[in-house]
């Protein structure tokens, strides 16, 4: 009898243990997916009542700001990383494959909190120190140096009213002025069929062009390239997307392109130009930026609340 009792105990501690072991599993899991705020909310506050490792709580909430593209949250993280640096375990880690890396989001947190402060020389500083411990992840860095850039640049181009593009359907010259028409701004959508599939921002894109319909601000889909192939795949997809995007499609000019002038290296990529032609937003639909530039314009024009960043 006492046998069976022992054994009994047995197979419930175990069942236990296994049971407790596959709930931290899916809490982990979530840590690592949930994306949407009140989601990532509660997949944190479940991973500190089980006591998972606060260095795993750590790493899912930097890799959450940098997949929702929130660099202020990621400017904020450098003393909590800091902090927990000595009692870094590459055993423990997730997404870490040395303690370097670890290091380099230090530095790259303090080169984003640098950016914020417009403190050019030790964005410079941190960033590069950023790239030294973690070269494999240099795209990450890259970006910024890139946008600071583009920033500087942007702020020295006036788009002549008289400009001229091609429309898609007709391909007819039509200049900046009649785009625009009496609108405060419009919204330049740089884009080609050939990356549709891949475009994980298109709702958020889709949300902004027809909020944009209803105000202040016209929206445009630029097609990158002058090309017949391309122009055909181009009206093919327009013809399959339901329910169409509410936009004017035009054409760039191969000869003094503007994507070009523009400095277009990624697509899609969204530019919002003032009737006056200053470019004041160049960059992508998922970040905050975009949206808090078009607000400004018309303050009807909200991010979606499902995909709404922190």
């Amino acid at each position: 009898m006492k046998n069976i009792i022992i054994s009994l105990l047995c197979l419930i501690i175990n069942y236990a243990t296994a049971n407790a072991n596959e709930i931290r599993q899916k809490a982990e899991a979530e840590l690592f997916t949930a994306r949407i705020p009140l989601e990532f909310e509660a997949a944190i506050a479940t991973a500190s009542k089980l006591g998972i490792n606060k260095q795993v709580i750590l790493e899912a909430t930097f890799l959450y700001y940098v997949d929702t593209e929130n660099y202020t949250a990621i400017a904020a993280l450098h003393t909590q990383f800091q902090n927990q640096l000595k009692e870094f375990d590459l055993d423990t880690s997730k997404i870490f494959a040395t303690k370097e890396q670890w290091q380099s989001v230090i530095q790259y947190s303090l080169a984003l909190k640098a950016l914020l402060n417009n403190d050019e020389t030790n964005f410079k500083k941190h960033i590069t120190e950023a790239y030294w411990l973690s070269p494999e992840t240099a795209s990450a860095f890259s970006h910024h140096i890139t946008k600071l850039r583009n920033k500087k640049i942007m702020q020295k181009i006036t788009i002549k009213p008289e400009r001229e593009m091609h429309t898609l359907n007709d391909t007819k010259n039509i200049t900046f002025k009649e785009i625009i028409k009496d609108h405060d701004a419009i919204v330049l959508r740089f884009w080609s069929p050939w990356n549709v599939q891949l475009d994980k921002t298109l709702p958020l894109i889709q949300s902004a062009a027809e909020q944009c319909k209803k105000g202040k601000i016209t929206f445009a889909s630029v097609l990158l390239e002058n090309d017949e192939t391309l122009i055909k795949n181009a009206k093919e997809i327009i013809t399959q997307t339901k329910p169409e995007l509410p936009s004017l499609w035009l054409i760039d000019s191969n000869i003094k392109s503007l994507s070009k002038e523009l400095r277009i290296s990624n697509l899609p990529t969204l530019v919002i130009i003032t009737k006056e032609g200053k470019v004041i937003y160049h960059g992508s639909a998922s970040n905050n930026s975009f949206w808090k530039t078009l607000s400004t314009i018309d303050p009807n024009i909200k991010k979606p609340k499902l995909i709404q960043q922190q």
